[in-house]
């Protein structure tokens, strides 16, 4: 009976020892999560913008006089040529009258005295004297025509009335705004960009699209148009871009100067570098607490190394750009990078 418990309890031992020595194998093999290092010289960078509109006019008479007709109210859209003030025209109708007839009069007596001088019954200083009358007479009347017109105020485009100045009868002087008229079908959006990015602007191939924030859905494409090389007061480099996109359609969204939106900016840097820059997950780069060192785990066979690696940028999308310390097409651990020591034994999961 003796033996019959001793080699029970052998066997036990036996079996606990085996389970121990796998279980304890086990934790020298740890499961990562690994990427191929690609190169890339794409940075891109968020940035929120306003939109502001391209053409915006505050119109006023050339001529005074008291407002009689004033039919838009803020907000209201306007048509090119459509009527948006008046002015009261009877003193200046009084002297387009009075003009129109002395240029009228002028007229007649330089065709007279052109007769006369071809008979030689008039001197030719007489007829160079009502000429210049003449043409004394056709600049009064002249201007007398265009203060006429001027006493009607039209859109000289499509827009809208984004603020009313005047109040109907009240007299105004020549040059005073009377509405500000602005142009809601072509914008511009404005942005700032920090001055360590200025050179993302000076590439050849830079990119631009516009998140409404209105139409989060829906982006759209841009252009430059100009930027300030120099930081104003130092806030940043002020920057605008213009929506080229077709597929924006002003009568299907809805946008208008003063909407807020987001411009995403990709710009290939690569004429700027020496080196090739390589594209790696911002979780496969971890640094020590007691320096200013970072590093990746490199992958090669079954066990991992730890590289120290330069970091050039953000791309943008939770990647990092590394300018020295990787190549092309090397394996490096994304997850789990800090539960790893230098020449562990690991075992690959998924590839991305």
């Amino acid at each position: 009976m003796n033996k019959i418990y001793l080699f029970a309890f052998a066997t036990t031992l036996f079996v606990t020892s085996c389970g121990q020595k796998q279980e304890s194998g086990n934790t020298l093999i740890r499961p990562v999560k690994t990427s191929t290092v690609s190169s890339q010289s794409v940075i891109r960078k968020d940035f929120s913008g306003i939109v502001e509109a391209v053409e915006y006019v505050k119109l006023a008479f050339r001529v005074s006089g008291q407002v009689i007709n004033l039919p838009v109210v803020e907000g209201q859209r306007v048509k090119k040529g459509e009527l948006i003030a008046a002015i009261d025209p009877r003193d200046i109708s009084l002297q387009y009258a009075a003009d129109k007839a002395a240029y009228e009069t002028a007229a007649a007596q330089v065709e007279r005295n052109k007769r006369l001088l071809g008979r030689q019954a008039i001197s030719l200083q007489e007829y160079e004297i009502s000429v210049a009358n003449y043409q004394k007479a056709k600049s009064a009347y002249e201007l007398s025509s265009n203060n006429m017109r001027d006493t009607k105020l039209t859109a000289p485009f499509d827009g809208s009335i984004e603020k009313r100045l005047v109040e109907n009868y009240q007299r105004v002087n020549s040059g005073e705004g009377i509405v500000q008229l602005v142009n809601t079908q072509k914008l511009r959006i404005k942005f700032t960009v920090p001055d360590d990015y200025l050179y993302l602007l000076r590439a050849k191939d830079i990119n631009f699209k516009v998140v409404f924030d209105t139409y989060p859905n829906n982006v759209f494409n841009a252009v430059l148009e100009e930027y300030l090389d120099i930081s104003t007061a130092g806030t940043g480099i002020p920057v605008s871009i213009i929506i080229d996109d077709p597929t924006f359609d002003r009568s299907t969204y809805d946008v208008n100067p003063g909407f807020t939106c987001k411009i995403k900016l990709a710009s290939d840097v690569s004429p700027f570098l020496e080196e090739e820059l390589m594209n790696v997950p911002l979780s496969a780069v971890f640094g020590e607490s007691e320096s200013k060192k970072t590093y990746v785990w490199v992958v090669n066979g079954n066990k991992v190394s730890r590289r120290e690696v330069t970091v050039y940028s953000p791309t943008g999308e939770a990647n990092l750009l590394i300018s020295e310390g990787l190549k092309p097409e090397e394996t490096i651990v994304i997850a789990g990078v800090h539960q790893l020591t230098d020449g562990q034994t690991v075992k690959i999961m998924n590839q991305e």
